[in-house]
């Protein structure tokens, strides 16, 4: 399959390479347990790179689905919180080892197929500073969680990494994964949180989860007790002096409460509103762009690209650079 590796990677190993999906492995990568025989030589370039044909959809890595090398590497289930990283590293094994570089950012799509490849419908946006630009090229510093659409259909799917970045060039891997079971497994509901000093005042009353349920908070002498996930009408206050007005202290607590659990919806937005989008009515990911006979092109330096259909679950990046939409 790699029969021109030799000629070509000389040649690009005079230039700095790139970034690769490190987890879940790839499909052909060097560290998927169902490789068999050399990893995908290519994995830390671009498409079109080194005098390659562009290598279609997954590098060309598909055929390998319902093979034993196609096995899926990790099991997800729908709705919950899940990660991936990426590696500059070199691919091991293979004639040439160059190290990966992140190119000090760009933009990325992680999404799901469940028709082999047919079709990519997207999770995760991330709008500029993908990969992350300060963190260099080692998988432990390069780690993006997202969420498992919810009603994500059990059974085995690919999940693909695109990443655009501002020298135009696109890069595109996949992993066998599998789909199992509900969305039991996706992260609770944050507990409320206050700003607290490590000793309780009057004026900056501290916040303590407590294991049944309800949130407590410590101010001016009382500790209030107020359901954990509910705007309740009444907190309940024990006061160490009797002389505290406790009805008054148990009205704060109620404020505070409220306050927090505004926040921790505030911070659970994002998830909800890409839960609110069925998997079939997302977009698709962006998967012909910045290569030969591509439909569309980036702007590339000084912007980085823009997604122009994101879809519901979008990252913003840190805005060192302008974001600009590709002509398609």
């Amino acid at each position: 399959m790699f029969s021109k590796a030799i000629i070509a990677l000389a040649v690009a190993s005079l230039a700095t390479a790139h970034m690769h999906l490190d987890f879940p492995p790839t499909l052909k990568g060097d560290n998927n347990p169902h490789t068999k025989g050399q990893a995908d030589p290519y994995l830390n370039y671009p498409y079109g790179c080194c005098g390659q044909e562009q290598p279609g959809v997954c590098r060309g890595h598909l055929d390998l689905l319902d093979t034993d090398e196609g096995k899926p590497v990790v099991t997800w289930s729908p709705g919950q919180k899940a990660n991936f990283s990426l590696s500059g590293h070199s691919i091991q094994n293979t004639i040439e080892n160059v190290e990966g570089g992140n190119h000090y950012g760009g933009s990325c799509q992680v999404g799901f197929s469940v028709d082999k490849g047919k079709t990519f419908k997207v999770a995760t946006t991330w709008q500029g500073n993908c990969p992350l630009r300060n963190e260099g090229e080692d998988p432990s510093s390069q780690v993006f969680d997202f969420h498992v659409p919810a009603d994500l259909p059990s059974g085995d799917a690919v999940f693909s990494w695109v990443w655009i970045n501002r020298e135009k060039e696109f890069f595109m891997n996949c992993a066998s994964v599998t789909i199992s079971g509900d969305n039991n497994d996706s992260p609770e509901q944050p507990e409320p949180t206050t700003t607290s000093p490590s000793t309780p005042s009057q004026t900056s009353p501290a916040y303590t989860p407590k294991p049944t349920g309800n949130a407590q908070y410590t101010l001016e002498g009382c500790t209030c007790e107020c359901p954990t996930e509910t705007y309740s009408s009444k907190c309940d206050c024990t006061c160490d002096s009797p002389s505290t007005k406790r009805h008054l202290v148990e009205r704060k607590a109620l404020s505070m409460h409220k306050r927090a659990l505004a926040r921790a919806d505030k911070l659970n937005a994002p998830a909800r509103r890409a839960e609110a989008v069925a998997f079939n009515s997302r977009p698709d990911m962006l998967l012909s762009i910045d290569f030969a006979g591509a439909e569309c092109h980036s702007q590339g330096n000084p912007v980085e690209l823009k997604f122009p259909n994101p879809g519901p679950d979008v990252v913003e990046g840190d805005g060192e650079y302008e974001l600009s939409t590709p002509s398609c």
